[in-house]
């Protein structure tokens, strides 16, 4: 199925999501590859310290998970409200980074962002399955897959070609993400519906909440996915910064500079996932859930031992580093929609937005370990900076562990018979 074709089976709701996202990973795409890069290399702070700047992201965005789906699921704010708050939020990042000089600059705008990441995915994700029944879902959020890895494409090329043009003034290439975050804010208010199921007036929000954190299945689902969100993270702000310090220098092919970096990372990575997202979920959506989030977690494993070989080996290094990226895309791609239609599957209607935002801590979680770990390994010796891909490629295992148990605790809990099923 083409993208074309999966668009006509949407409904505007829909697509008007699949635009929004593509707007907001056009900011995103600018943001995680291009903050690491220049508040190390130009601005002159360490890769440490940038790491924990970047994981401070993730604190707030469980302020911003909770919140979002608070007025999400309410019948006063709603889905839209929440939207236009993450793009109010993600514009004044922008003009914080335009301006910082310093760490704790860095740390105000990271956090800011949390925030505005916390509201969008949370009233995002619940839009879209608004506007969606089960069995489409996994193609509608294919589509949103789509949409999310051309935005990001694009902000990475794009923010190469503006930071040729501002090569003086190279943060003002974050300019370009506060006019997309204006441009998403605009899009909401006019095409959006306020159309969704919400709690009941007399239901406190905090007993949704207390429902979602009590189902078992979703606990034990989220702990897998840390692994996954970890991984995705590592990719989107560690890998850049390896790439650029770690392997230009043993490559007797000319260097990867940052304008090559972002080539290579946006064709192999992004490229890929683009033009993959539609066919294998199409492919795979006959399979059974679990094996398909299983077979991707070992092509995140395989990847990941790539690029150890990418930094180990000095011949043909552009080589292992395209084939690493390339099934690190492919894993992504197999992963993620499967990820988020489980999630859908497993929440009620009228708490749909609490579910996500619930499900999200995942995000959350990985946001914080990835680039506070990724940080630090790029802080290392070379030898260090290598092997530690070893170790992410190993943790793979762990992560297997949790899906199985994931999948044994649902399938027992779906034969016994649901109690006050229907009830708020």
């Amino acid at each position: 199925m083409n993208l074309s074709s999966a668009l006509q089976l949407s409904n505007r709701q829909v697509q008007v999501q699949a635009l929004g996202r593509f707007l907001i990973q056009i900011s995103y795409g600018l943001l995680s590859f291009y903050i690491p890069i220049l508040f190390v290399n130009q601005v002159g702070l360490s890769a440490t310290s940038v790491g924990f700047a970047l994981s401070l992201c993730a604190i707030t965005e469980v302020g911003g998970h909770f919140v979002g789906a608070t007025l999400a699921d309410s019948p006063r704010f709603g889905r839209k409200v929440v939207l236009s708050l993450a793009a109010a939020s993600g514009a004044a990042v922008a003009l914080i980074l335009m301006v910082a000089q310093s760490l704790w600059l860095l740390i105000v705008a990271s956090m800011v962002l949390g925030i505005s990441l916390g509201c969008y995915w949370t009233a995002s994700g619940a839009a879209v399955m608004d506007a969606t029944n089960s069995e489409d879902r996994s193609q509608a959020f294919a589509v949103m897959g789509v949409a999310e890895y051309i935005g990001i494409g694009l902000g990475v090329l794009g923010g190469s070609a503006l930071l040729a043009l501002v090569n003086e003034s190279p943060k003002l290439l974050f300019a370009g993400c506060g006019a997309m975050f204006a441009l998403f804010g605009l899009l909401i208010q006019i095409l959006m519906t306020n159309d969704y199921p919400s709690r009941s007036k007399h239901e406190r929000s905090g007993q949704g909440w207390v429902a979602a954190l009590k189902d078992k299945a979703l606990v034990v689902f989220m702990l897998a996915n840390v692994f996954f969100t970890t991984y995705v993270a590592l990719v989107t702000t560690t890998i850049p910064l390896y790439f650029t310090n770690f392997i230009a220098g043993n490559d007797p092919i000319p260097g990867v500079s940052v304008g090559s970096t972002a080539g290579l990372f946006t064709w192999c990575y992004i490229g890929v996932g683009a033009v993959l997202q539609l066919p294998t979920t199409s492919i795979l959506t006959p399979l059974r859930r679990i094996f398909v989030l299983m077979g991707a977690m070992v092509l995140w494993a395989f990847g990941f031992a790539l690029l150890w070989a990418a930094g180990t080996f000095a011949e043909g290094q552009f080589i292992w580093a395209i084939v690493a990226l390339c099934l690190l895309s492919l894993a992504s791609v197999a992963y993620k929609p499967f990820f988020v239609a489980t999630v859908s599957d497993l929440a009620p209607p009228n708490l749909r937005a609490t579910y996500v935002a619930v499900s999200s801590q995942c995000w959350t979680i990985g946001y914080f370990i990835g680039p506070l770990i990724g940080g630090w390994a790029m802080d290392q010796s070379p030898l260090v900076a290598h092997r530690f891909w070893l170790g992410v490629a190993m943790s793979v295992s762990v992560c297997l562990a949790l899906l199985w148990a994931f999948e044994v605790l649902h399938t027992r809990t779906a034969m016994q018979p649901s109690e006050g099923e229907g009830t708020a």
